[in-house]
């Protein structure tokens, strides 16, 4: 090798060397770096709190308790009089807890209000419309049930019979080869008798007319018989008088072989004024003008209904129907003043206030509509505030929570102070109370009693608490990894610059010995 070109060997290899130390301690410095986040993590995790689970000796405690017989109270606390007083001795918190009527007003969201109707209407306008249905409607009933009553008593037979004609009957007989009841009243003459003969046993004329009555019954429903073969084997009839009686009627007779009681005979005319043609006439006549009526009366309840239909109203919240109350029954006059008196109480301002007058009387507005089996109230102004809200086919997408109403039982804390005579057993613990406003001395019972709920919201503290530890300590641990894994990657990284470092010392030693042994030997050559 020339002199020069191990020179020039000798200097870069002195130059790979600076790099390497060079390099070398920028690796010991990034090292240091990752010792100080790693000592950082681990003061980090020695800062950590752990969780420790709330114990329930934490939230129970002794207290004191009475009943006056109505509610179960409980004493909350008691302070020592500041003065003396020689009836009490303590001022006494207590609380009992009572289901109390509550008016509310809650907001159901995504309500679906649904109008039907094309022709606009204010809510005045329905509700006249919605008072004529009604009106027309029971107009209508009334007149469905006047015409029924009326055919009812077309079809009782009692209608059509007699009972005053035949009384004080004293004396009755029966001929079996006649098939003839023969039977005398006190107002008839000695030796008189009305006979009653059986249908089989008249002659055709007077069958004919006997079975012509019997069907008119039986065409008016006040016989229960086949109209085309009627069971005529208990008809039995007078010629003289025109009169129809039944069997079981005759058997039953004063005086008779079967030894009836009864002094009255119930029978049915074929003629006269009474017959049962003319009660069944003036019966169908009857039935003809109710059954007009009711056709009238159900036109105008069908053109009422029409009109109302054809306005546009409020008709469902979703699948449940609304009904507008256009007056209110006792309990919902109860349950809604409730509610208006609870509103006005809390200060809110809700749009069923103004369903009433200043003088408090209804003046209409209100819809109700069942809701999981419950029967709820609102309003219409609010179903349009929701319906207006909406977008959509017929409104009904993104509609604005609907307001509405209801009045419930709800348990209530009920909290008085006042002063009270606590006496004690001498352990100091307390036996009995008497309160200021109350005659009565109590028995005091003294239990242990934990925050069950105290408790469980502790408990739940606890596991989030916990949680946000193993995450924090989770969250440590992956960085410690990370950084044990680059300050291993930098380790290796200087083992391999040192071995570096000392390959090029060696050959750098070598390089310098040529370079040496080359300037030796031009100095002797030059010297001779």
């Amino acid at each position: 090798m020339g002199m020069a070109a191990s020179q020039a060997r000798y200097l870069a290899l002195v130059a790979r060397k600076s790099n390497c130390e060079y390099e070398g301690q920028q690796i010991n410095q990034a090292r240091t770096v990752l010792s100080n986040q790693s000592a950082n993590l681990f003061n980090q995790m020695l800062g950590l709190t752990v969780p420790v689970p709330p114990s329930t000796q934490d939230y129970t405690k002794i207290q004191y308790s009475y009943s006056d017989g109505t509610n179960d109270s409980v004493i909350d606390s008691w302070q020592q009089l500041s003065s003396a007083d020689p009836d009490y001795n303590y001022v006494v918190t207590h609380h009992y807890y009572t289901d109390r009527y509550t008016g509310s007003m809650k907001r159901l969201s995504d309500p679906q209000v649904q109008f039907s109707g094309g022709t606009e209407a204010t809510i005045a306008q329905i509700t006249a419309a919605q008072n004529l249905v009604t009106q027309t409607e029971k107009a209508y009933n009334d007149a469905v049930a006047e015409r029924m009553d009326m055919e009812t008593q077309a079809a009782t037979l009692s209608n059509y019979i007699d009972r005053n004609t035949y009384t004080g009957i004293n004396e009755s007989t029966y001929n079996a080869d006649t098939d003839t009841y023969s039977f005398r009243t006190r107002t008839m003459a000695p030796g008189e008798y009305h006979n009653f003969t059986g249908y089989s046993s008249l002659d055709p004329d007077d069958q004919a007319l006997v079975l012509a009555g019997i069907q008119r019954l039986i065409q008016e429903g006040a016989l229960d018989m086949d109209p085309d073969n009627p069971d005529m084997t208990k008809v039995y009839y007078d010629a003289a008088t025109g009169d129809i009686a039944f069997a079981d009627d005759l058997s039953g007779l004063y005086g008779g072989n079967g030894g009836g009681t009864q002094t009255i005979l119930p029978v049915l005319h074929l003629t006269g004024p009474n017959s049962i043609g003319n009660i069944a006439n003036e019966f169908d006549d009857q039935i003809d003008a109710l059954k007009e009526a009711e056709e009238i009366a159900k036109g105008e309840f069908d053109a009422a209904m029409f009109a109302y239909e054809s306005l546009r109203r409020p008709s469902y919240i979703g699948n449940s129907e609304l009904t507008l109350l256009t007056s209110l029954t006792e309990d919902q006059e109860a349950e809604i003043r409730q509610v208006v008196a609870d509103l006005k109480e809390e200060g809110i301002d809700a749009s069923i206030l103004d369903c009433y007058s200043p003088d408090g009387g209804y003046t209409g507005g209100i819809y109700s509509f069942q809701l999981n089996g419950v029967t709820y109230y609102t309003t219409y102004d609010d179903l349009l505030s929701s319906y207006s809200s909406g977008t959509g086919n017929n409104h009904i997408d993104g509609q604005a929570k609907l307001n509405y109403y209801n009045a419930s039982y709800v348990s209530t804390k009920v909290e008085e102070t006042e002063k009270a005579l606590l006496e004690t057993d001498g352990n100091g613990r307390f036996t009995s109370v008497r309160f200021e406003n109350d005659s009565v001395t109590y028995t005091l019972n003294m239990e242990t009693v934990t925050d069950d709920e105290a408790y469980q919201d502790a408990m739940n503290q606890y596991y989030y608490d916990n949680a946000v530890y193993d995450k924090m300590v989770q969250d440590i641990n992956a960085k410690t990894s990370i950084i044990q894994q680059q300050d291993l990657q930098l380790e290796l990284r200087l083992k391999q610059l040192d071995t570096e470092q000392s390959a090029l010392s060696t050959e750098m030693e070598a390089v310098k010995k040529v370079v040496d042994d080359n300037v030796e030997n031009s100095f002797k050559t030059f010297n001779g």
